[in-house]
């Protein structure tokens, strides 16, 4: 009898143990086990409405007038269904050469970016320069994160947090719930473990080590910085300016801190919206966003990686980017056929590609969440490539003339 009664006091103890700490940060442990689910929702809670009016609507090439031949958009799509995409959309010249969706999948549907988000930190610091609210990129982050004004980690300069040469460490990625690498992203109270990223073993702008916490205090900066909440400097500064329709914020909790080097869930056209303002060095939809310099600025080869820039993938080299990059085994098997093309990257193979000088924008959306979003083997240029060999294809029938 004494033995039950033990037993059942100490069951009474773990229960009142274990809800304990589930209510000290429930949003961590909902999420915790959303890592194991091997079909995970696509949409991410809580989170902050990004409006749009929708006002941009790119023109759609008629079939005669396209700029890209047949056979290289069926290429293209059948590449695509290859991975299991949702979308891929392909704009040339300012006109919808090519716009398909996987079955059961349409132009409403939002699909996570992963970290293709963090480009929009590049831009966010350019805007809150030219509004006034950063003085440079050269600034110490010190000056607008006030808890590191006398912490050494408060010199690292903006220009070195974007550019991936921070000198800050990452949290070992590990399934312990209790560790940095969780709480910085899946806890409801990321500001702390974000705070109290670790150092590297190297300076600041000694190279380049990509790093999630980088983009995360782009964020905090530009909410620091410009004193408001980052969805509605999102929606004012570029989302109502570009023409674009509904956006989703991942946040930490219920009005709480926005994550910045992931997760926006939002409709593919606003890719290429975004891509086409960036197409534009910095206007779109009769709208100037930010400066043709800034555009320039982002997308320059950093001194420590000539694959990058400010928060941006630059495919300007052979191979156009390292290999392995991202996830599950992406490879570059050929340079970008348009050598000026630069990217946004995110989990799952989510893509951008730009070549300002061909007036290209193409843009790939697939499964994003989950232990392996995409197969191994995804060849970053191939898209693009097929599409820009398909327009020489269709310039070069042009110019002999018929049969």
């Amino acid at each position: 009898m004494k033995t039950l009664k033990l037993i059942g006091w100490l069951a009474v103890a773990l229960a009142v143990g274990v809800n304990v700490i589930y209510w000290q940060d429930p949003w961590l442990w909902r999420r915790y086990v959303m890592l194991f689910d091997p079909k995970p929702s696509e949409g991410l809670e809580p989170y902050d409405l990004v409006e749009g009016d929708g006002s941009y609507v790119i023109p759609v090439a008629a079939p005669d007038n396209r700029t890209v031949t047949q056979a290289a958009l069926d290429e293209a799509v059948a590449y695509a269904k290859e991975f299991d995409s949702y979308t891929v959309i392909a704009i040339h010249k300012g006109q919808v050469q090519l716009e398909w969706y996987a079955d059961g999948r349409d132009a409403g549907d939002l699909t996570e970016s992963q970290s293709m988000h963090k480009t929009l930190m590049g831009l966010f610091i350019g805007i809150a320069m030219e509004d006034g609210y950063i003085d440079s990129v050269d600034d110490p982050v010190g000056k607008y994160i006030e808890e590191w004004r006398d912490d050494p980690r408060g010199d690292i300069s903006l220009r070195h947090i974007m550019q991936m040469s921070s000198g800050l460490g990452r949290y070992p990625f590990g399934l312990n719930p209790f560790s940095g690498d969780m709480d910085w992203l899946y806890s409801g109270h990321t500001l702390e473990p974000l705070l109290n990223a670790p150092n590297a073993d190297w300076a600041p702008g000694e190279k380049y080590e990509y790093n999630d916490l980088n983009a995360e205090l782009l964020g905090l900066v530009v909410e620091r910085a410009s004193g408001k909440r980052y969805s509605d400097y999102m929606e004012d500064k570029l989302w109502r300016p570009m023409g674009g329709t509904q956006a989703r914020i991942w946040l930490d909790r219920p009005g709480g801190l926005a994550h910045t080097s992931c997760c926006l869930a939002t409709p593919a056209m606003n890719w290429v919206r975004f891509g086409m303002m960036l197409a534009g060095k910095g206007e779109v939809n009769g709208n100037r966003v930010v400066s043709e310099a800034w555009v320039n600025e982002m997308t320059t080869r950093s001194p420590t990686a000539n694959h990058y820039g400010y928060q941006t993938w630059l495919g300007y080299d052979d191979p156009p980017v390292p290999p392995g990059s991202g996830s599950s085994g992406a490879v570059a098997s050929e340079p970008y056929e348009a050598r000026d093309t630069f990217l946004t990257l995110g989990r799952g193979q989510q893509h951008v590609w730009v070549s300002p000088s061909m007036g290209l924008v193409v843009v790939r959306m697939g499964p994003a969440l989950g232990r392996m979003p995409i197969k191994p083997g995804f060849d970053m240029p191939r898209i693009p490539n097929i599409i820009v060999r398909g327009i020489q294809a269709k310039a070069a029938a042009l110019a002999a003339g018929p049969d």
